[in-house]
């Protein structure tokens, strides 16, 4: 640990390292967040890709179903056509009503027919237009998300920088500071993540927000050691304005 004649100026480049640790961690969650921005980003275009696919096999199924319907009727319009041929053969009576009850009948299903398909061609035109909506829903959100990963890609050019930056100023500035007070700086930092040392805010800690005895403020003041919060155990500092 530092003497107390240089613990003073030890503190002060601590408070230098932590500003530049404490942007580093904030650099480095903006760019390890980037990931999950992007792939949030491919969710929302995936689902209106579902969207448009899923308007797509609707349209496909309404088709196979007209076009299944339009078969059937073509089936039975060609029946009602060659049982129109048999009946000039007939010549007995109850075949010939027989046979044309048939053909009423066949003609009865070919009218059902036609409005299913009359209707079909409804649902159709509505599927036609609730595809070209989800189609023009993908294409805006894709455009809108390309344009986005173009940014978000110059973003986090922008933070490697930075963080390569902060990363030189840090290794600058430990190298001033003694061995021991860094090895305690570091382990709590890695226990909070961003912030190791603490401010005193009038009777208390700027970070817990725990009250401190008078006795420790008077040691914080005096910066002859380091000071630490009981509850956080953070290194106290008090700044001077």
């Amino acid at each position: 640990m530092p003497n107390e004649q240089n613990y003073k100026e030890q503190l002060e480049k601590l408070i230098i390292l932590q500003e530049a640790d404490s942007q580093l961690f904030d650099l480095q969650a903006k760019k390890d967040n980037i990931p999950i921005r992007l792939k949030e980003m491919d969710d929302s275009l995936n689902d209106k890709k579902g969207g448009m696919e899923q308007a797509e096999e609707e349209y496909k199924r309404l088709q196979v179903a007209k076009n299944e319907k339009e078969n059937e009727m073509q089936t039975k319009e060609e029946k009602i056509k060659k049982h129109d041929g048999e009946l000039y053969q007939i010549k007995n009576n109850k075949e010939y009503k027989a046979l044309q009850d048939e053909i009423d009948s066949i003609k009865a299903d070919v009218s059902l027919i036609e409005e299913d398909i009359i209707r079909f061609f409804d649902e159709i035109e509505a599927a036609q237009k609730k595809l070209d909506e989800e189609k023009k829903i993908f294409e805006d959100e894709k455009n809108a998300v390309e344009k986005e990963k173009q940014t978000i890609k110059t973003e986090e050019q922008e933070l490697t920088k930075q963080l390569g930056e902060l990363n030189a100023k840090r290794e600058e500035c430990v190298k001033s500071i003694d061995s021991e007070l860094l090895t305690r700086y570091a382990r709590i930092l890695e226990k909070w993540g961003r912030v190791a040392l603490a401010r005193v805010e009038g009777e208390f800690c700027g970070e817990c927000n725990m009250q401190l005895r008078p006795q420790i403020i008077n040691e914080v003041r005096k910066k002859k050691k380091p000071v630490f919060c009981e509850n956080c155990v953070r290194i106290l500092y008090e700044k001077e304005d």
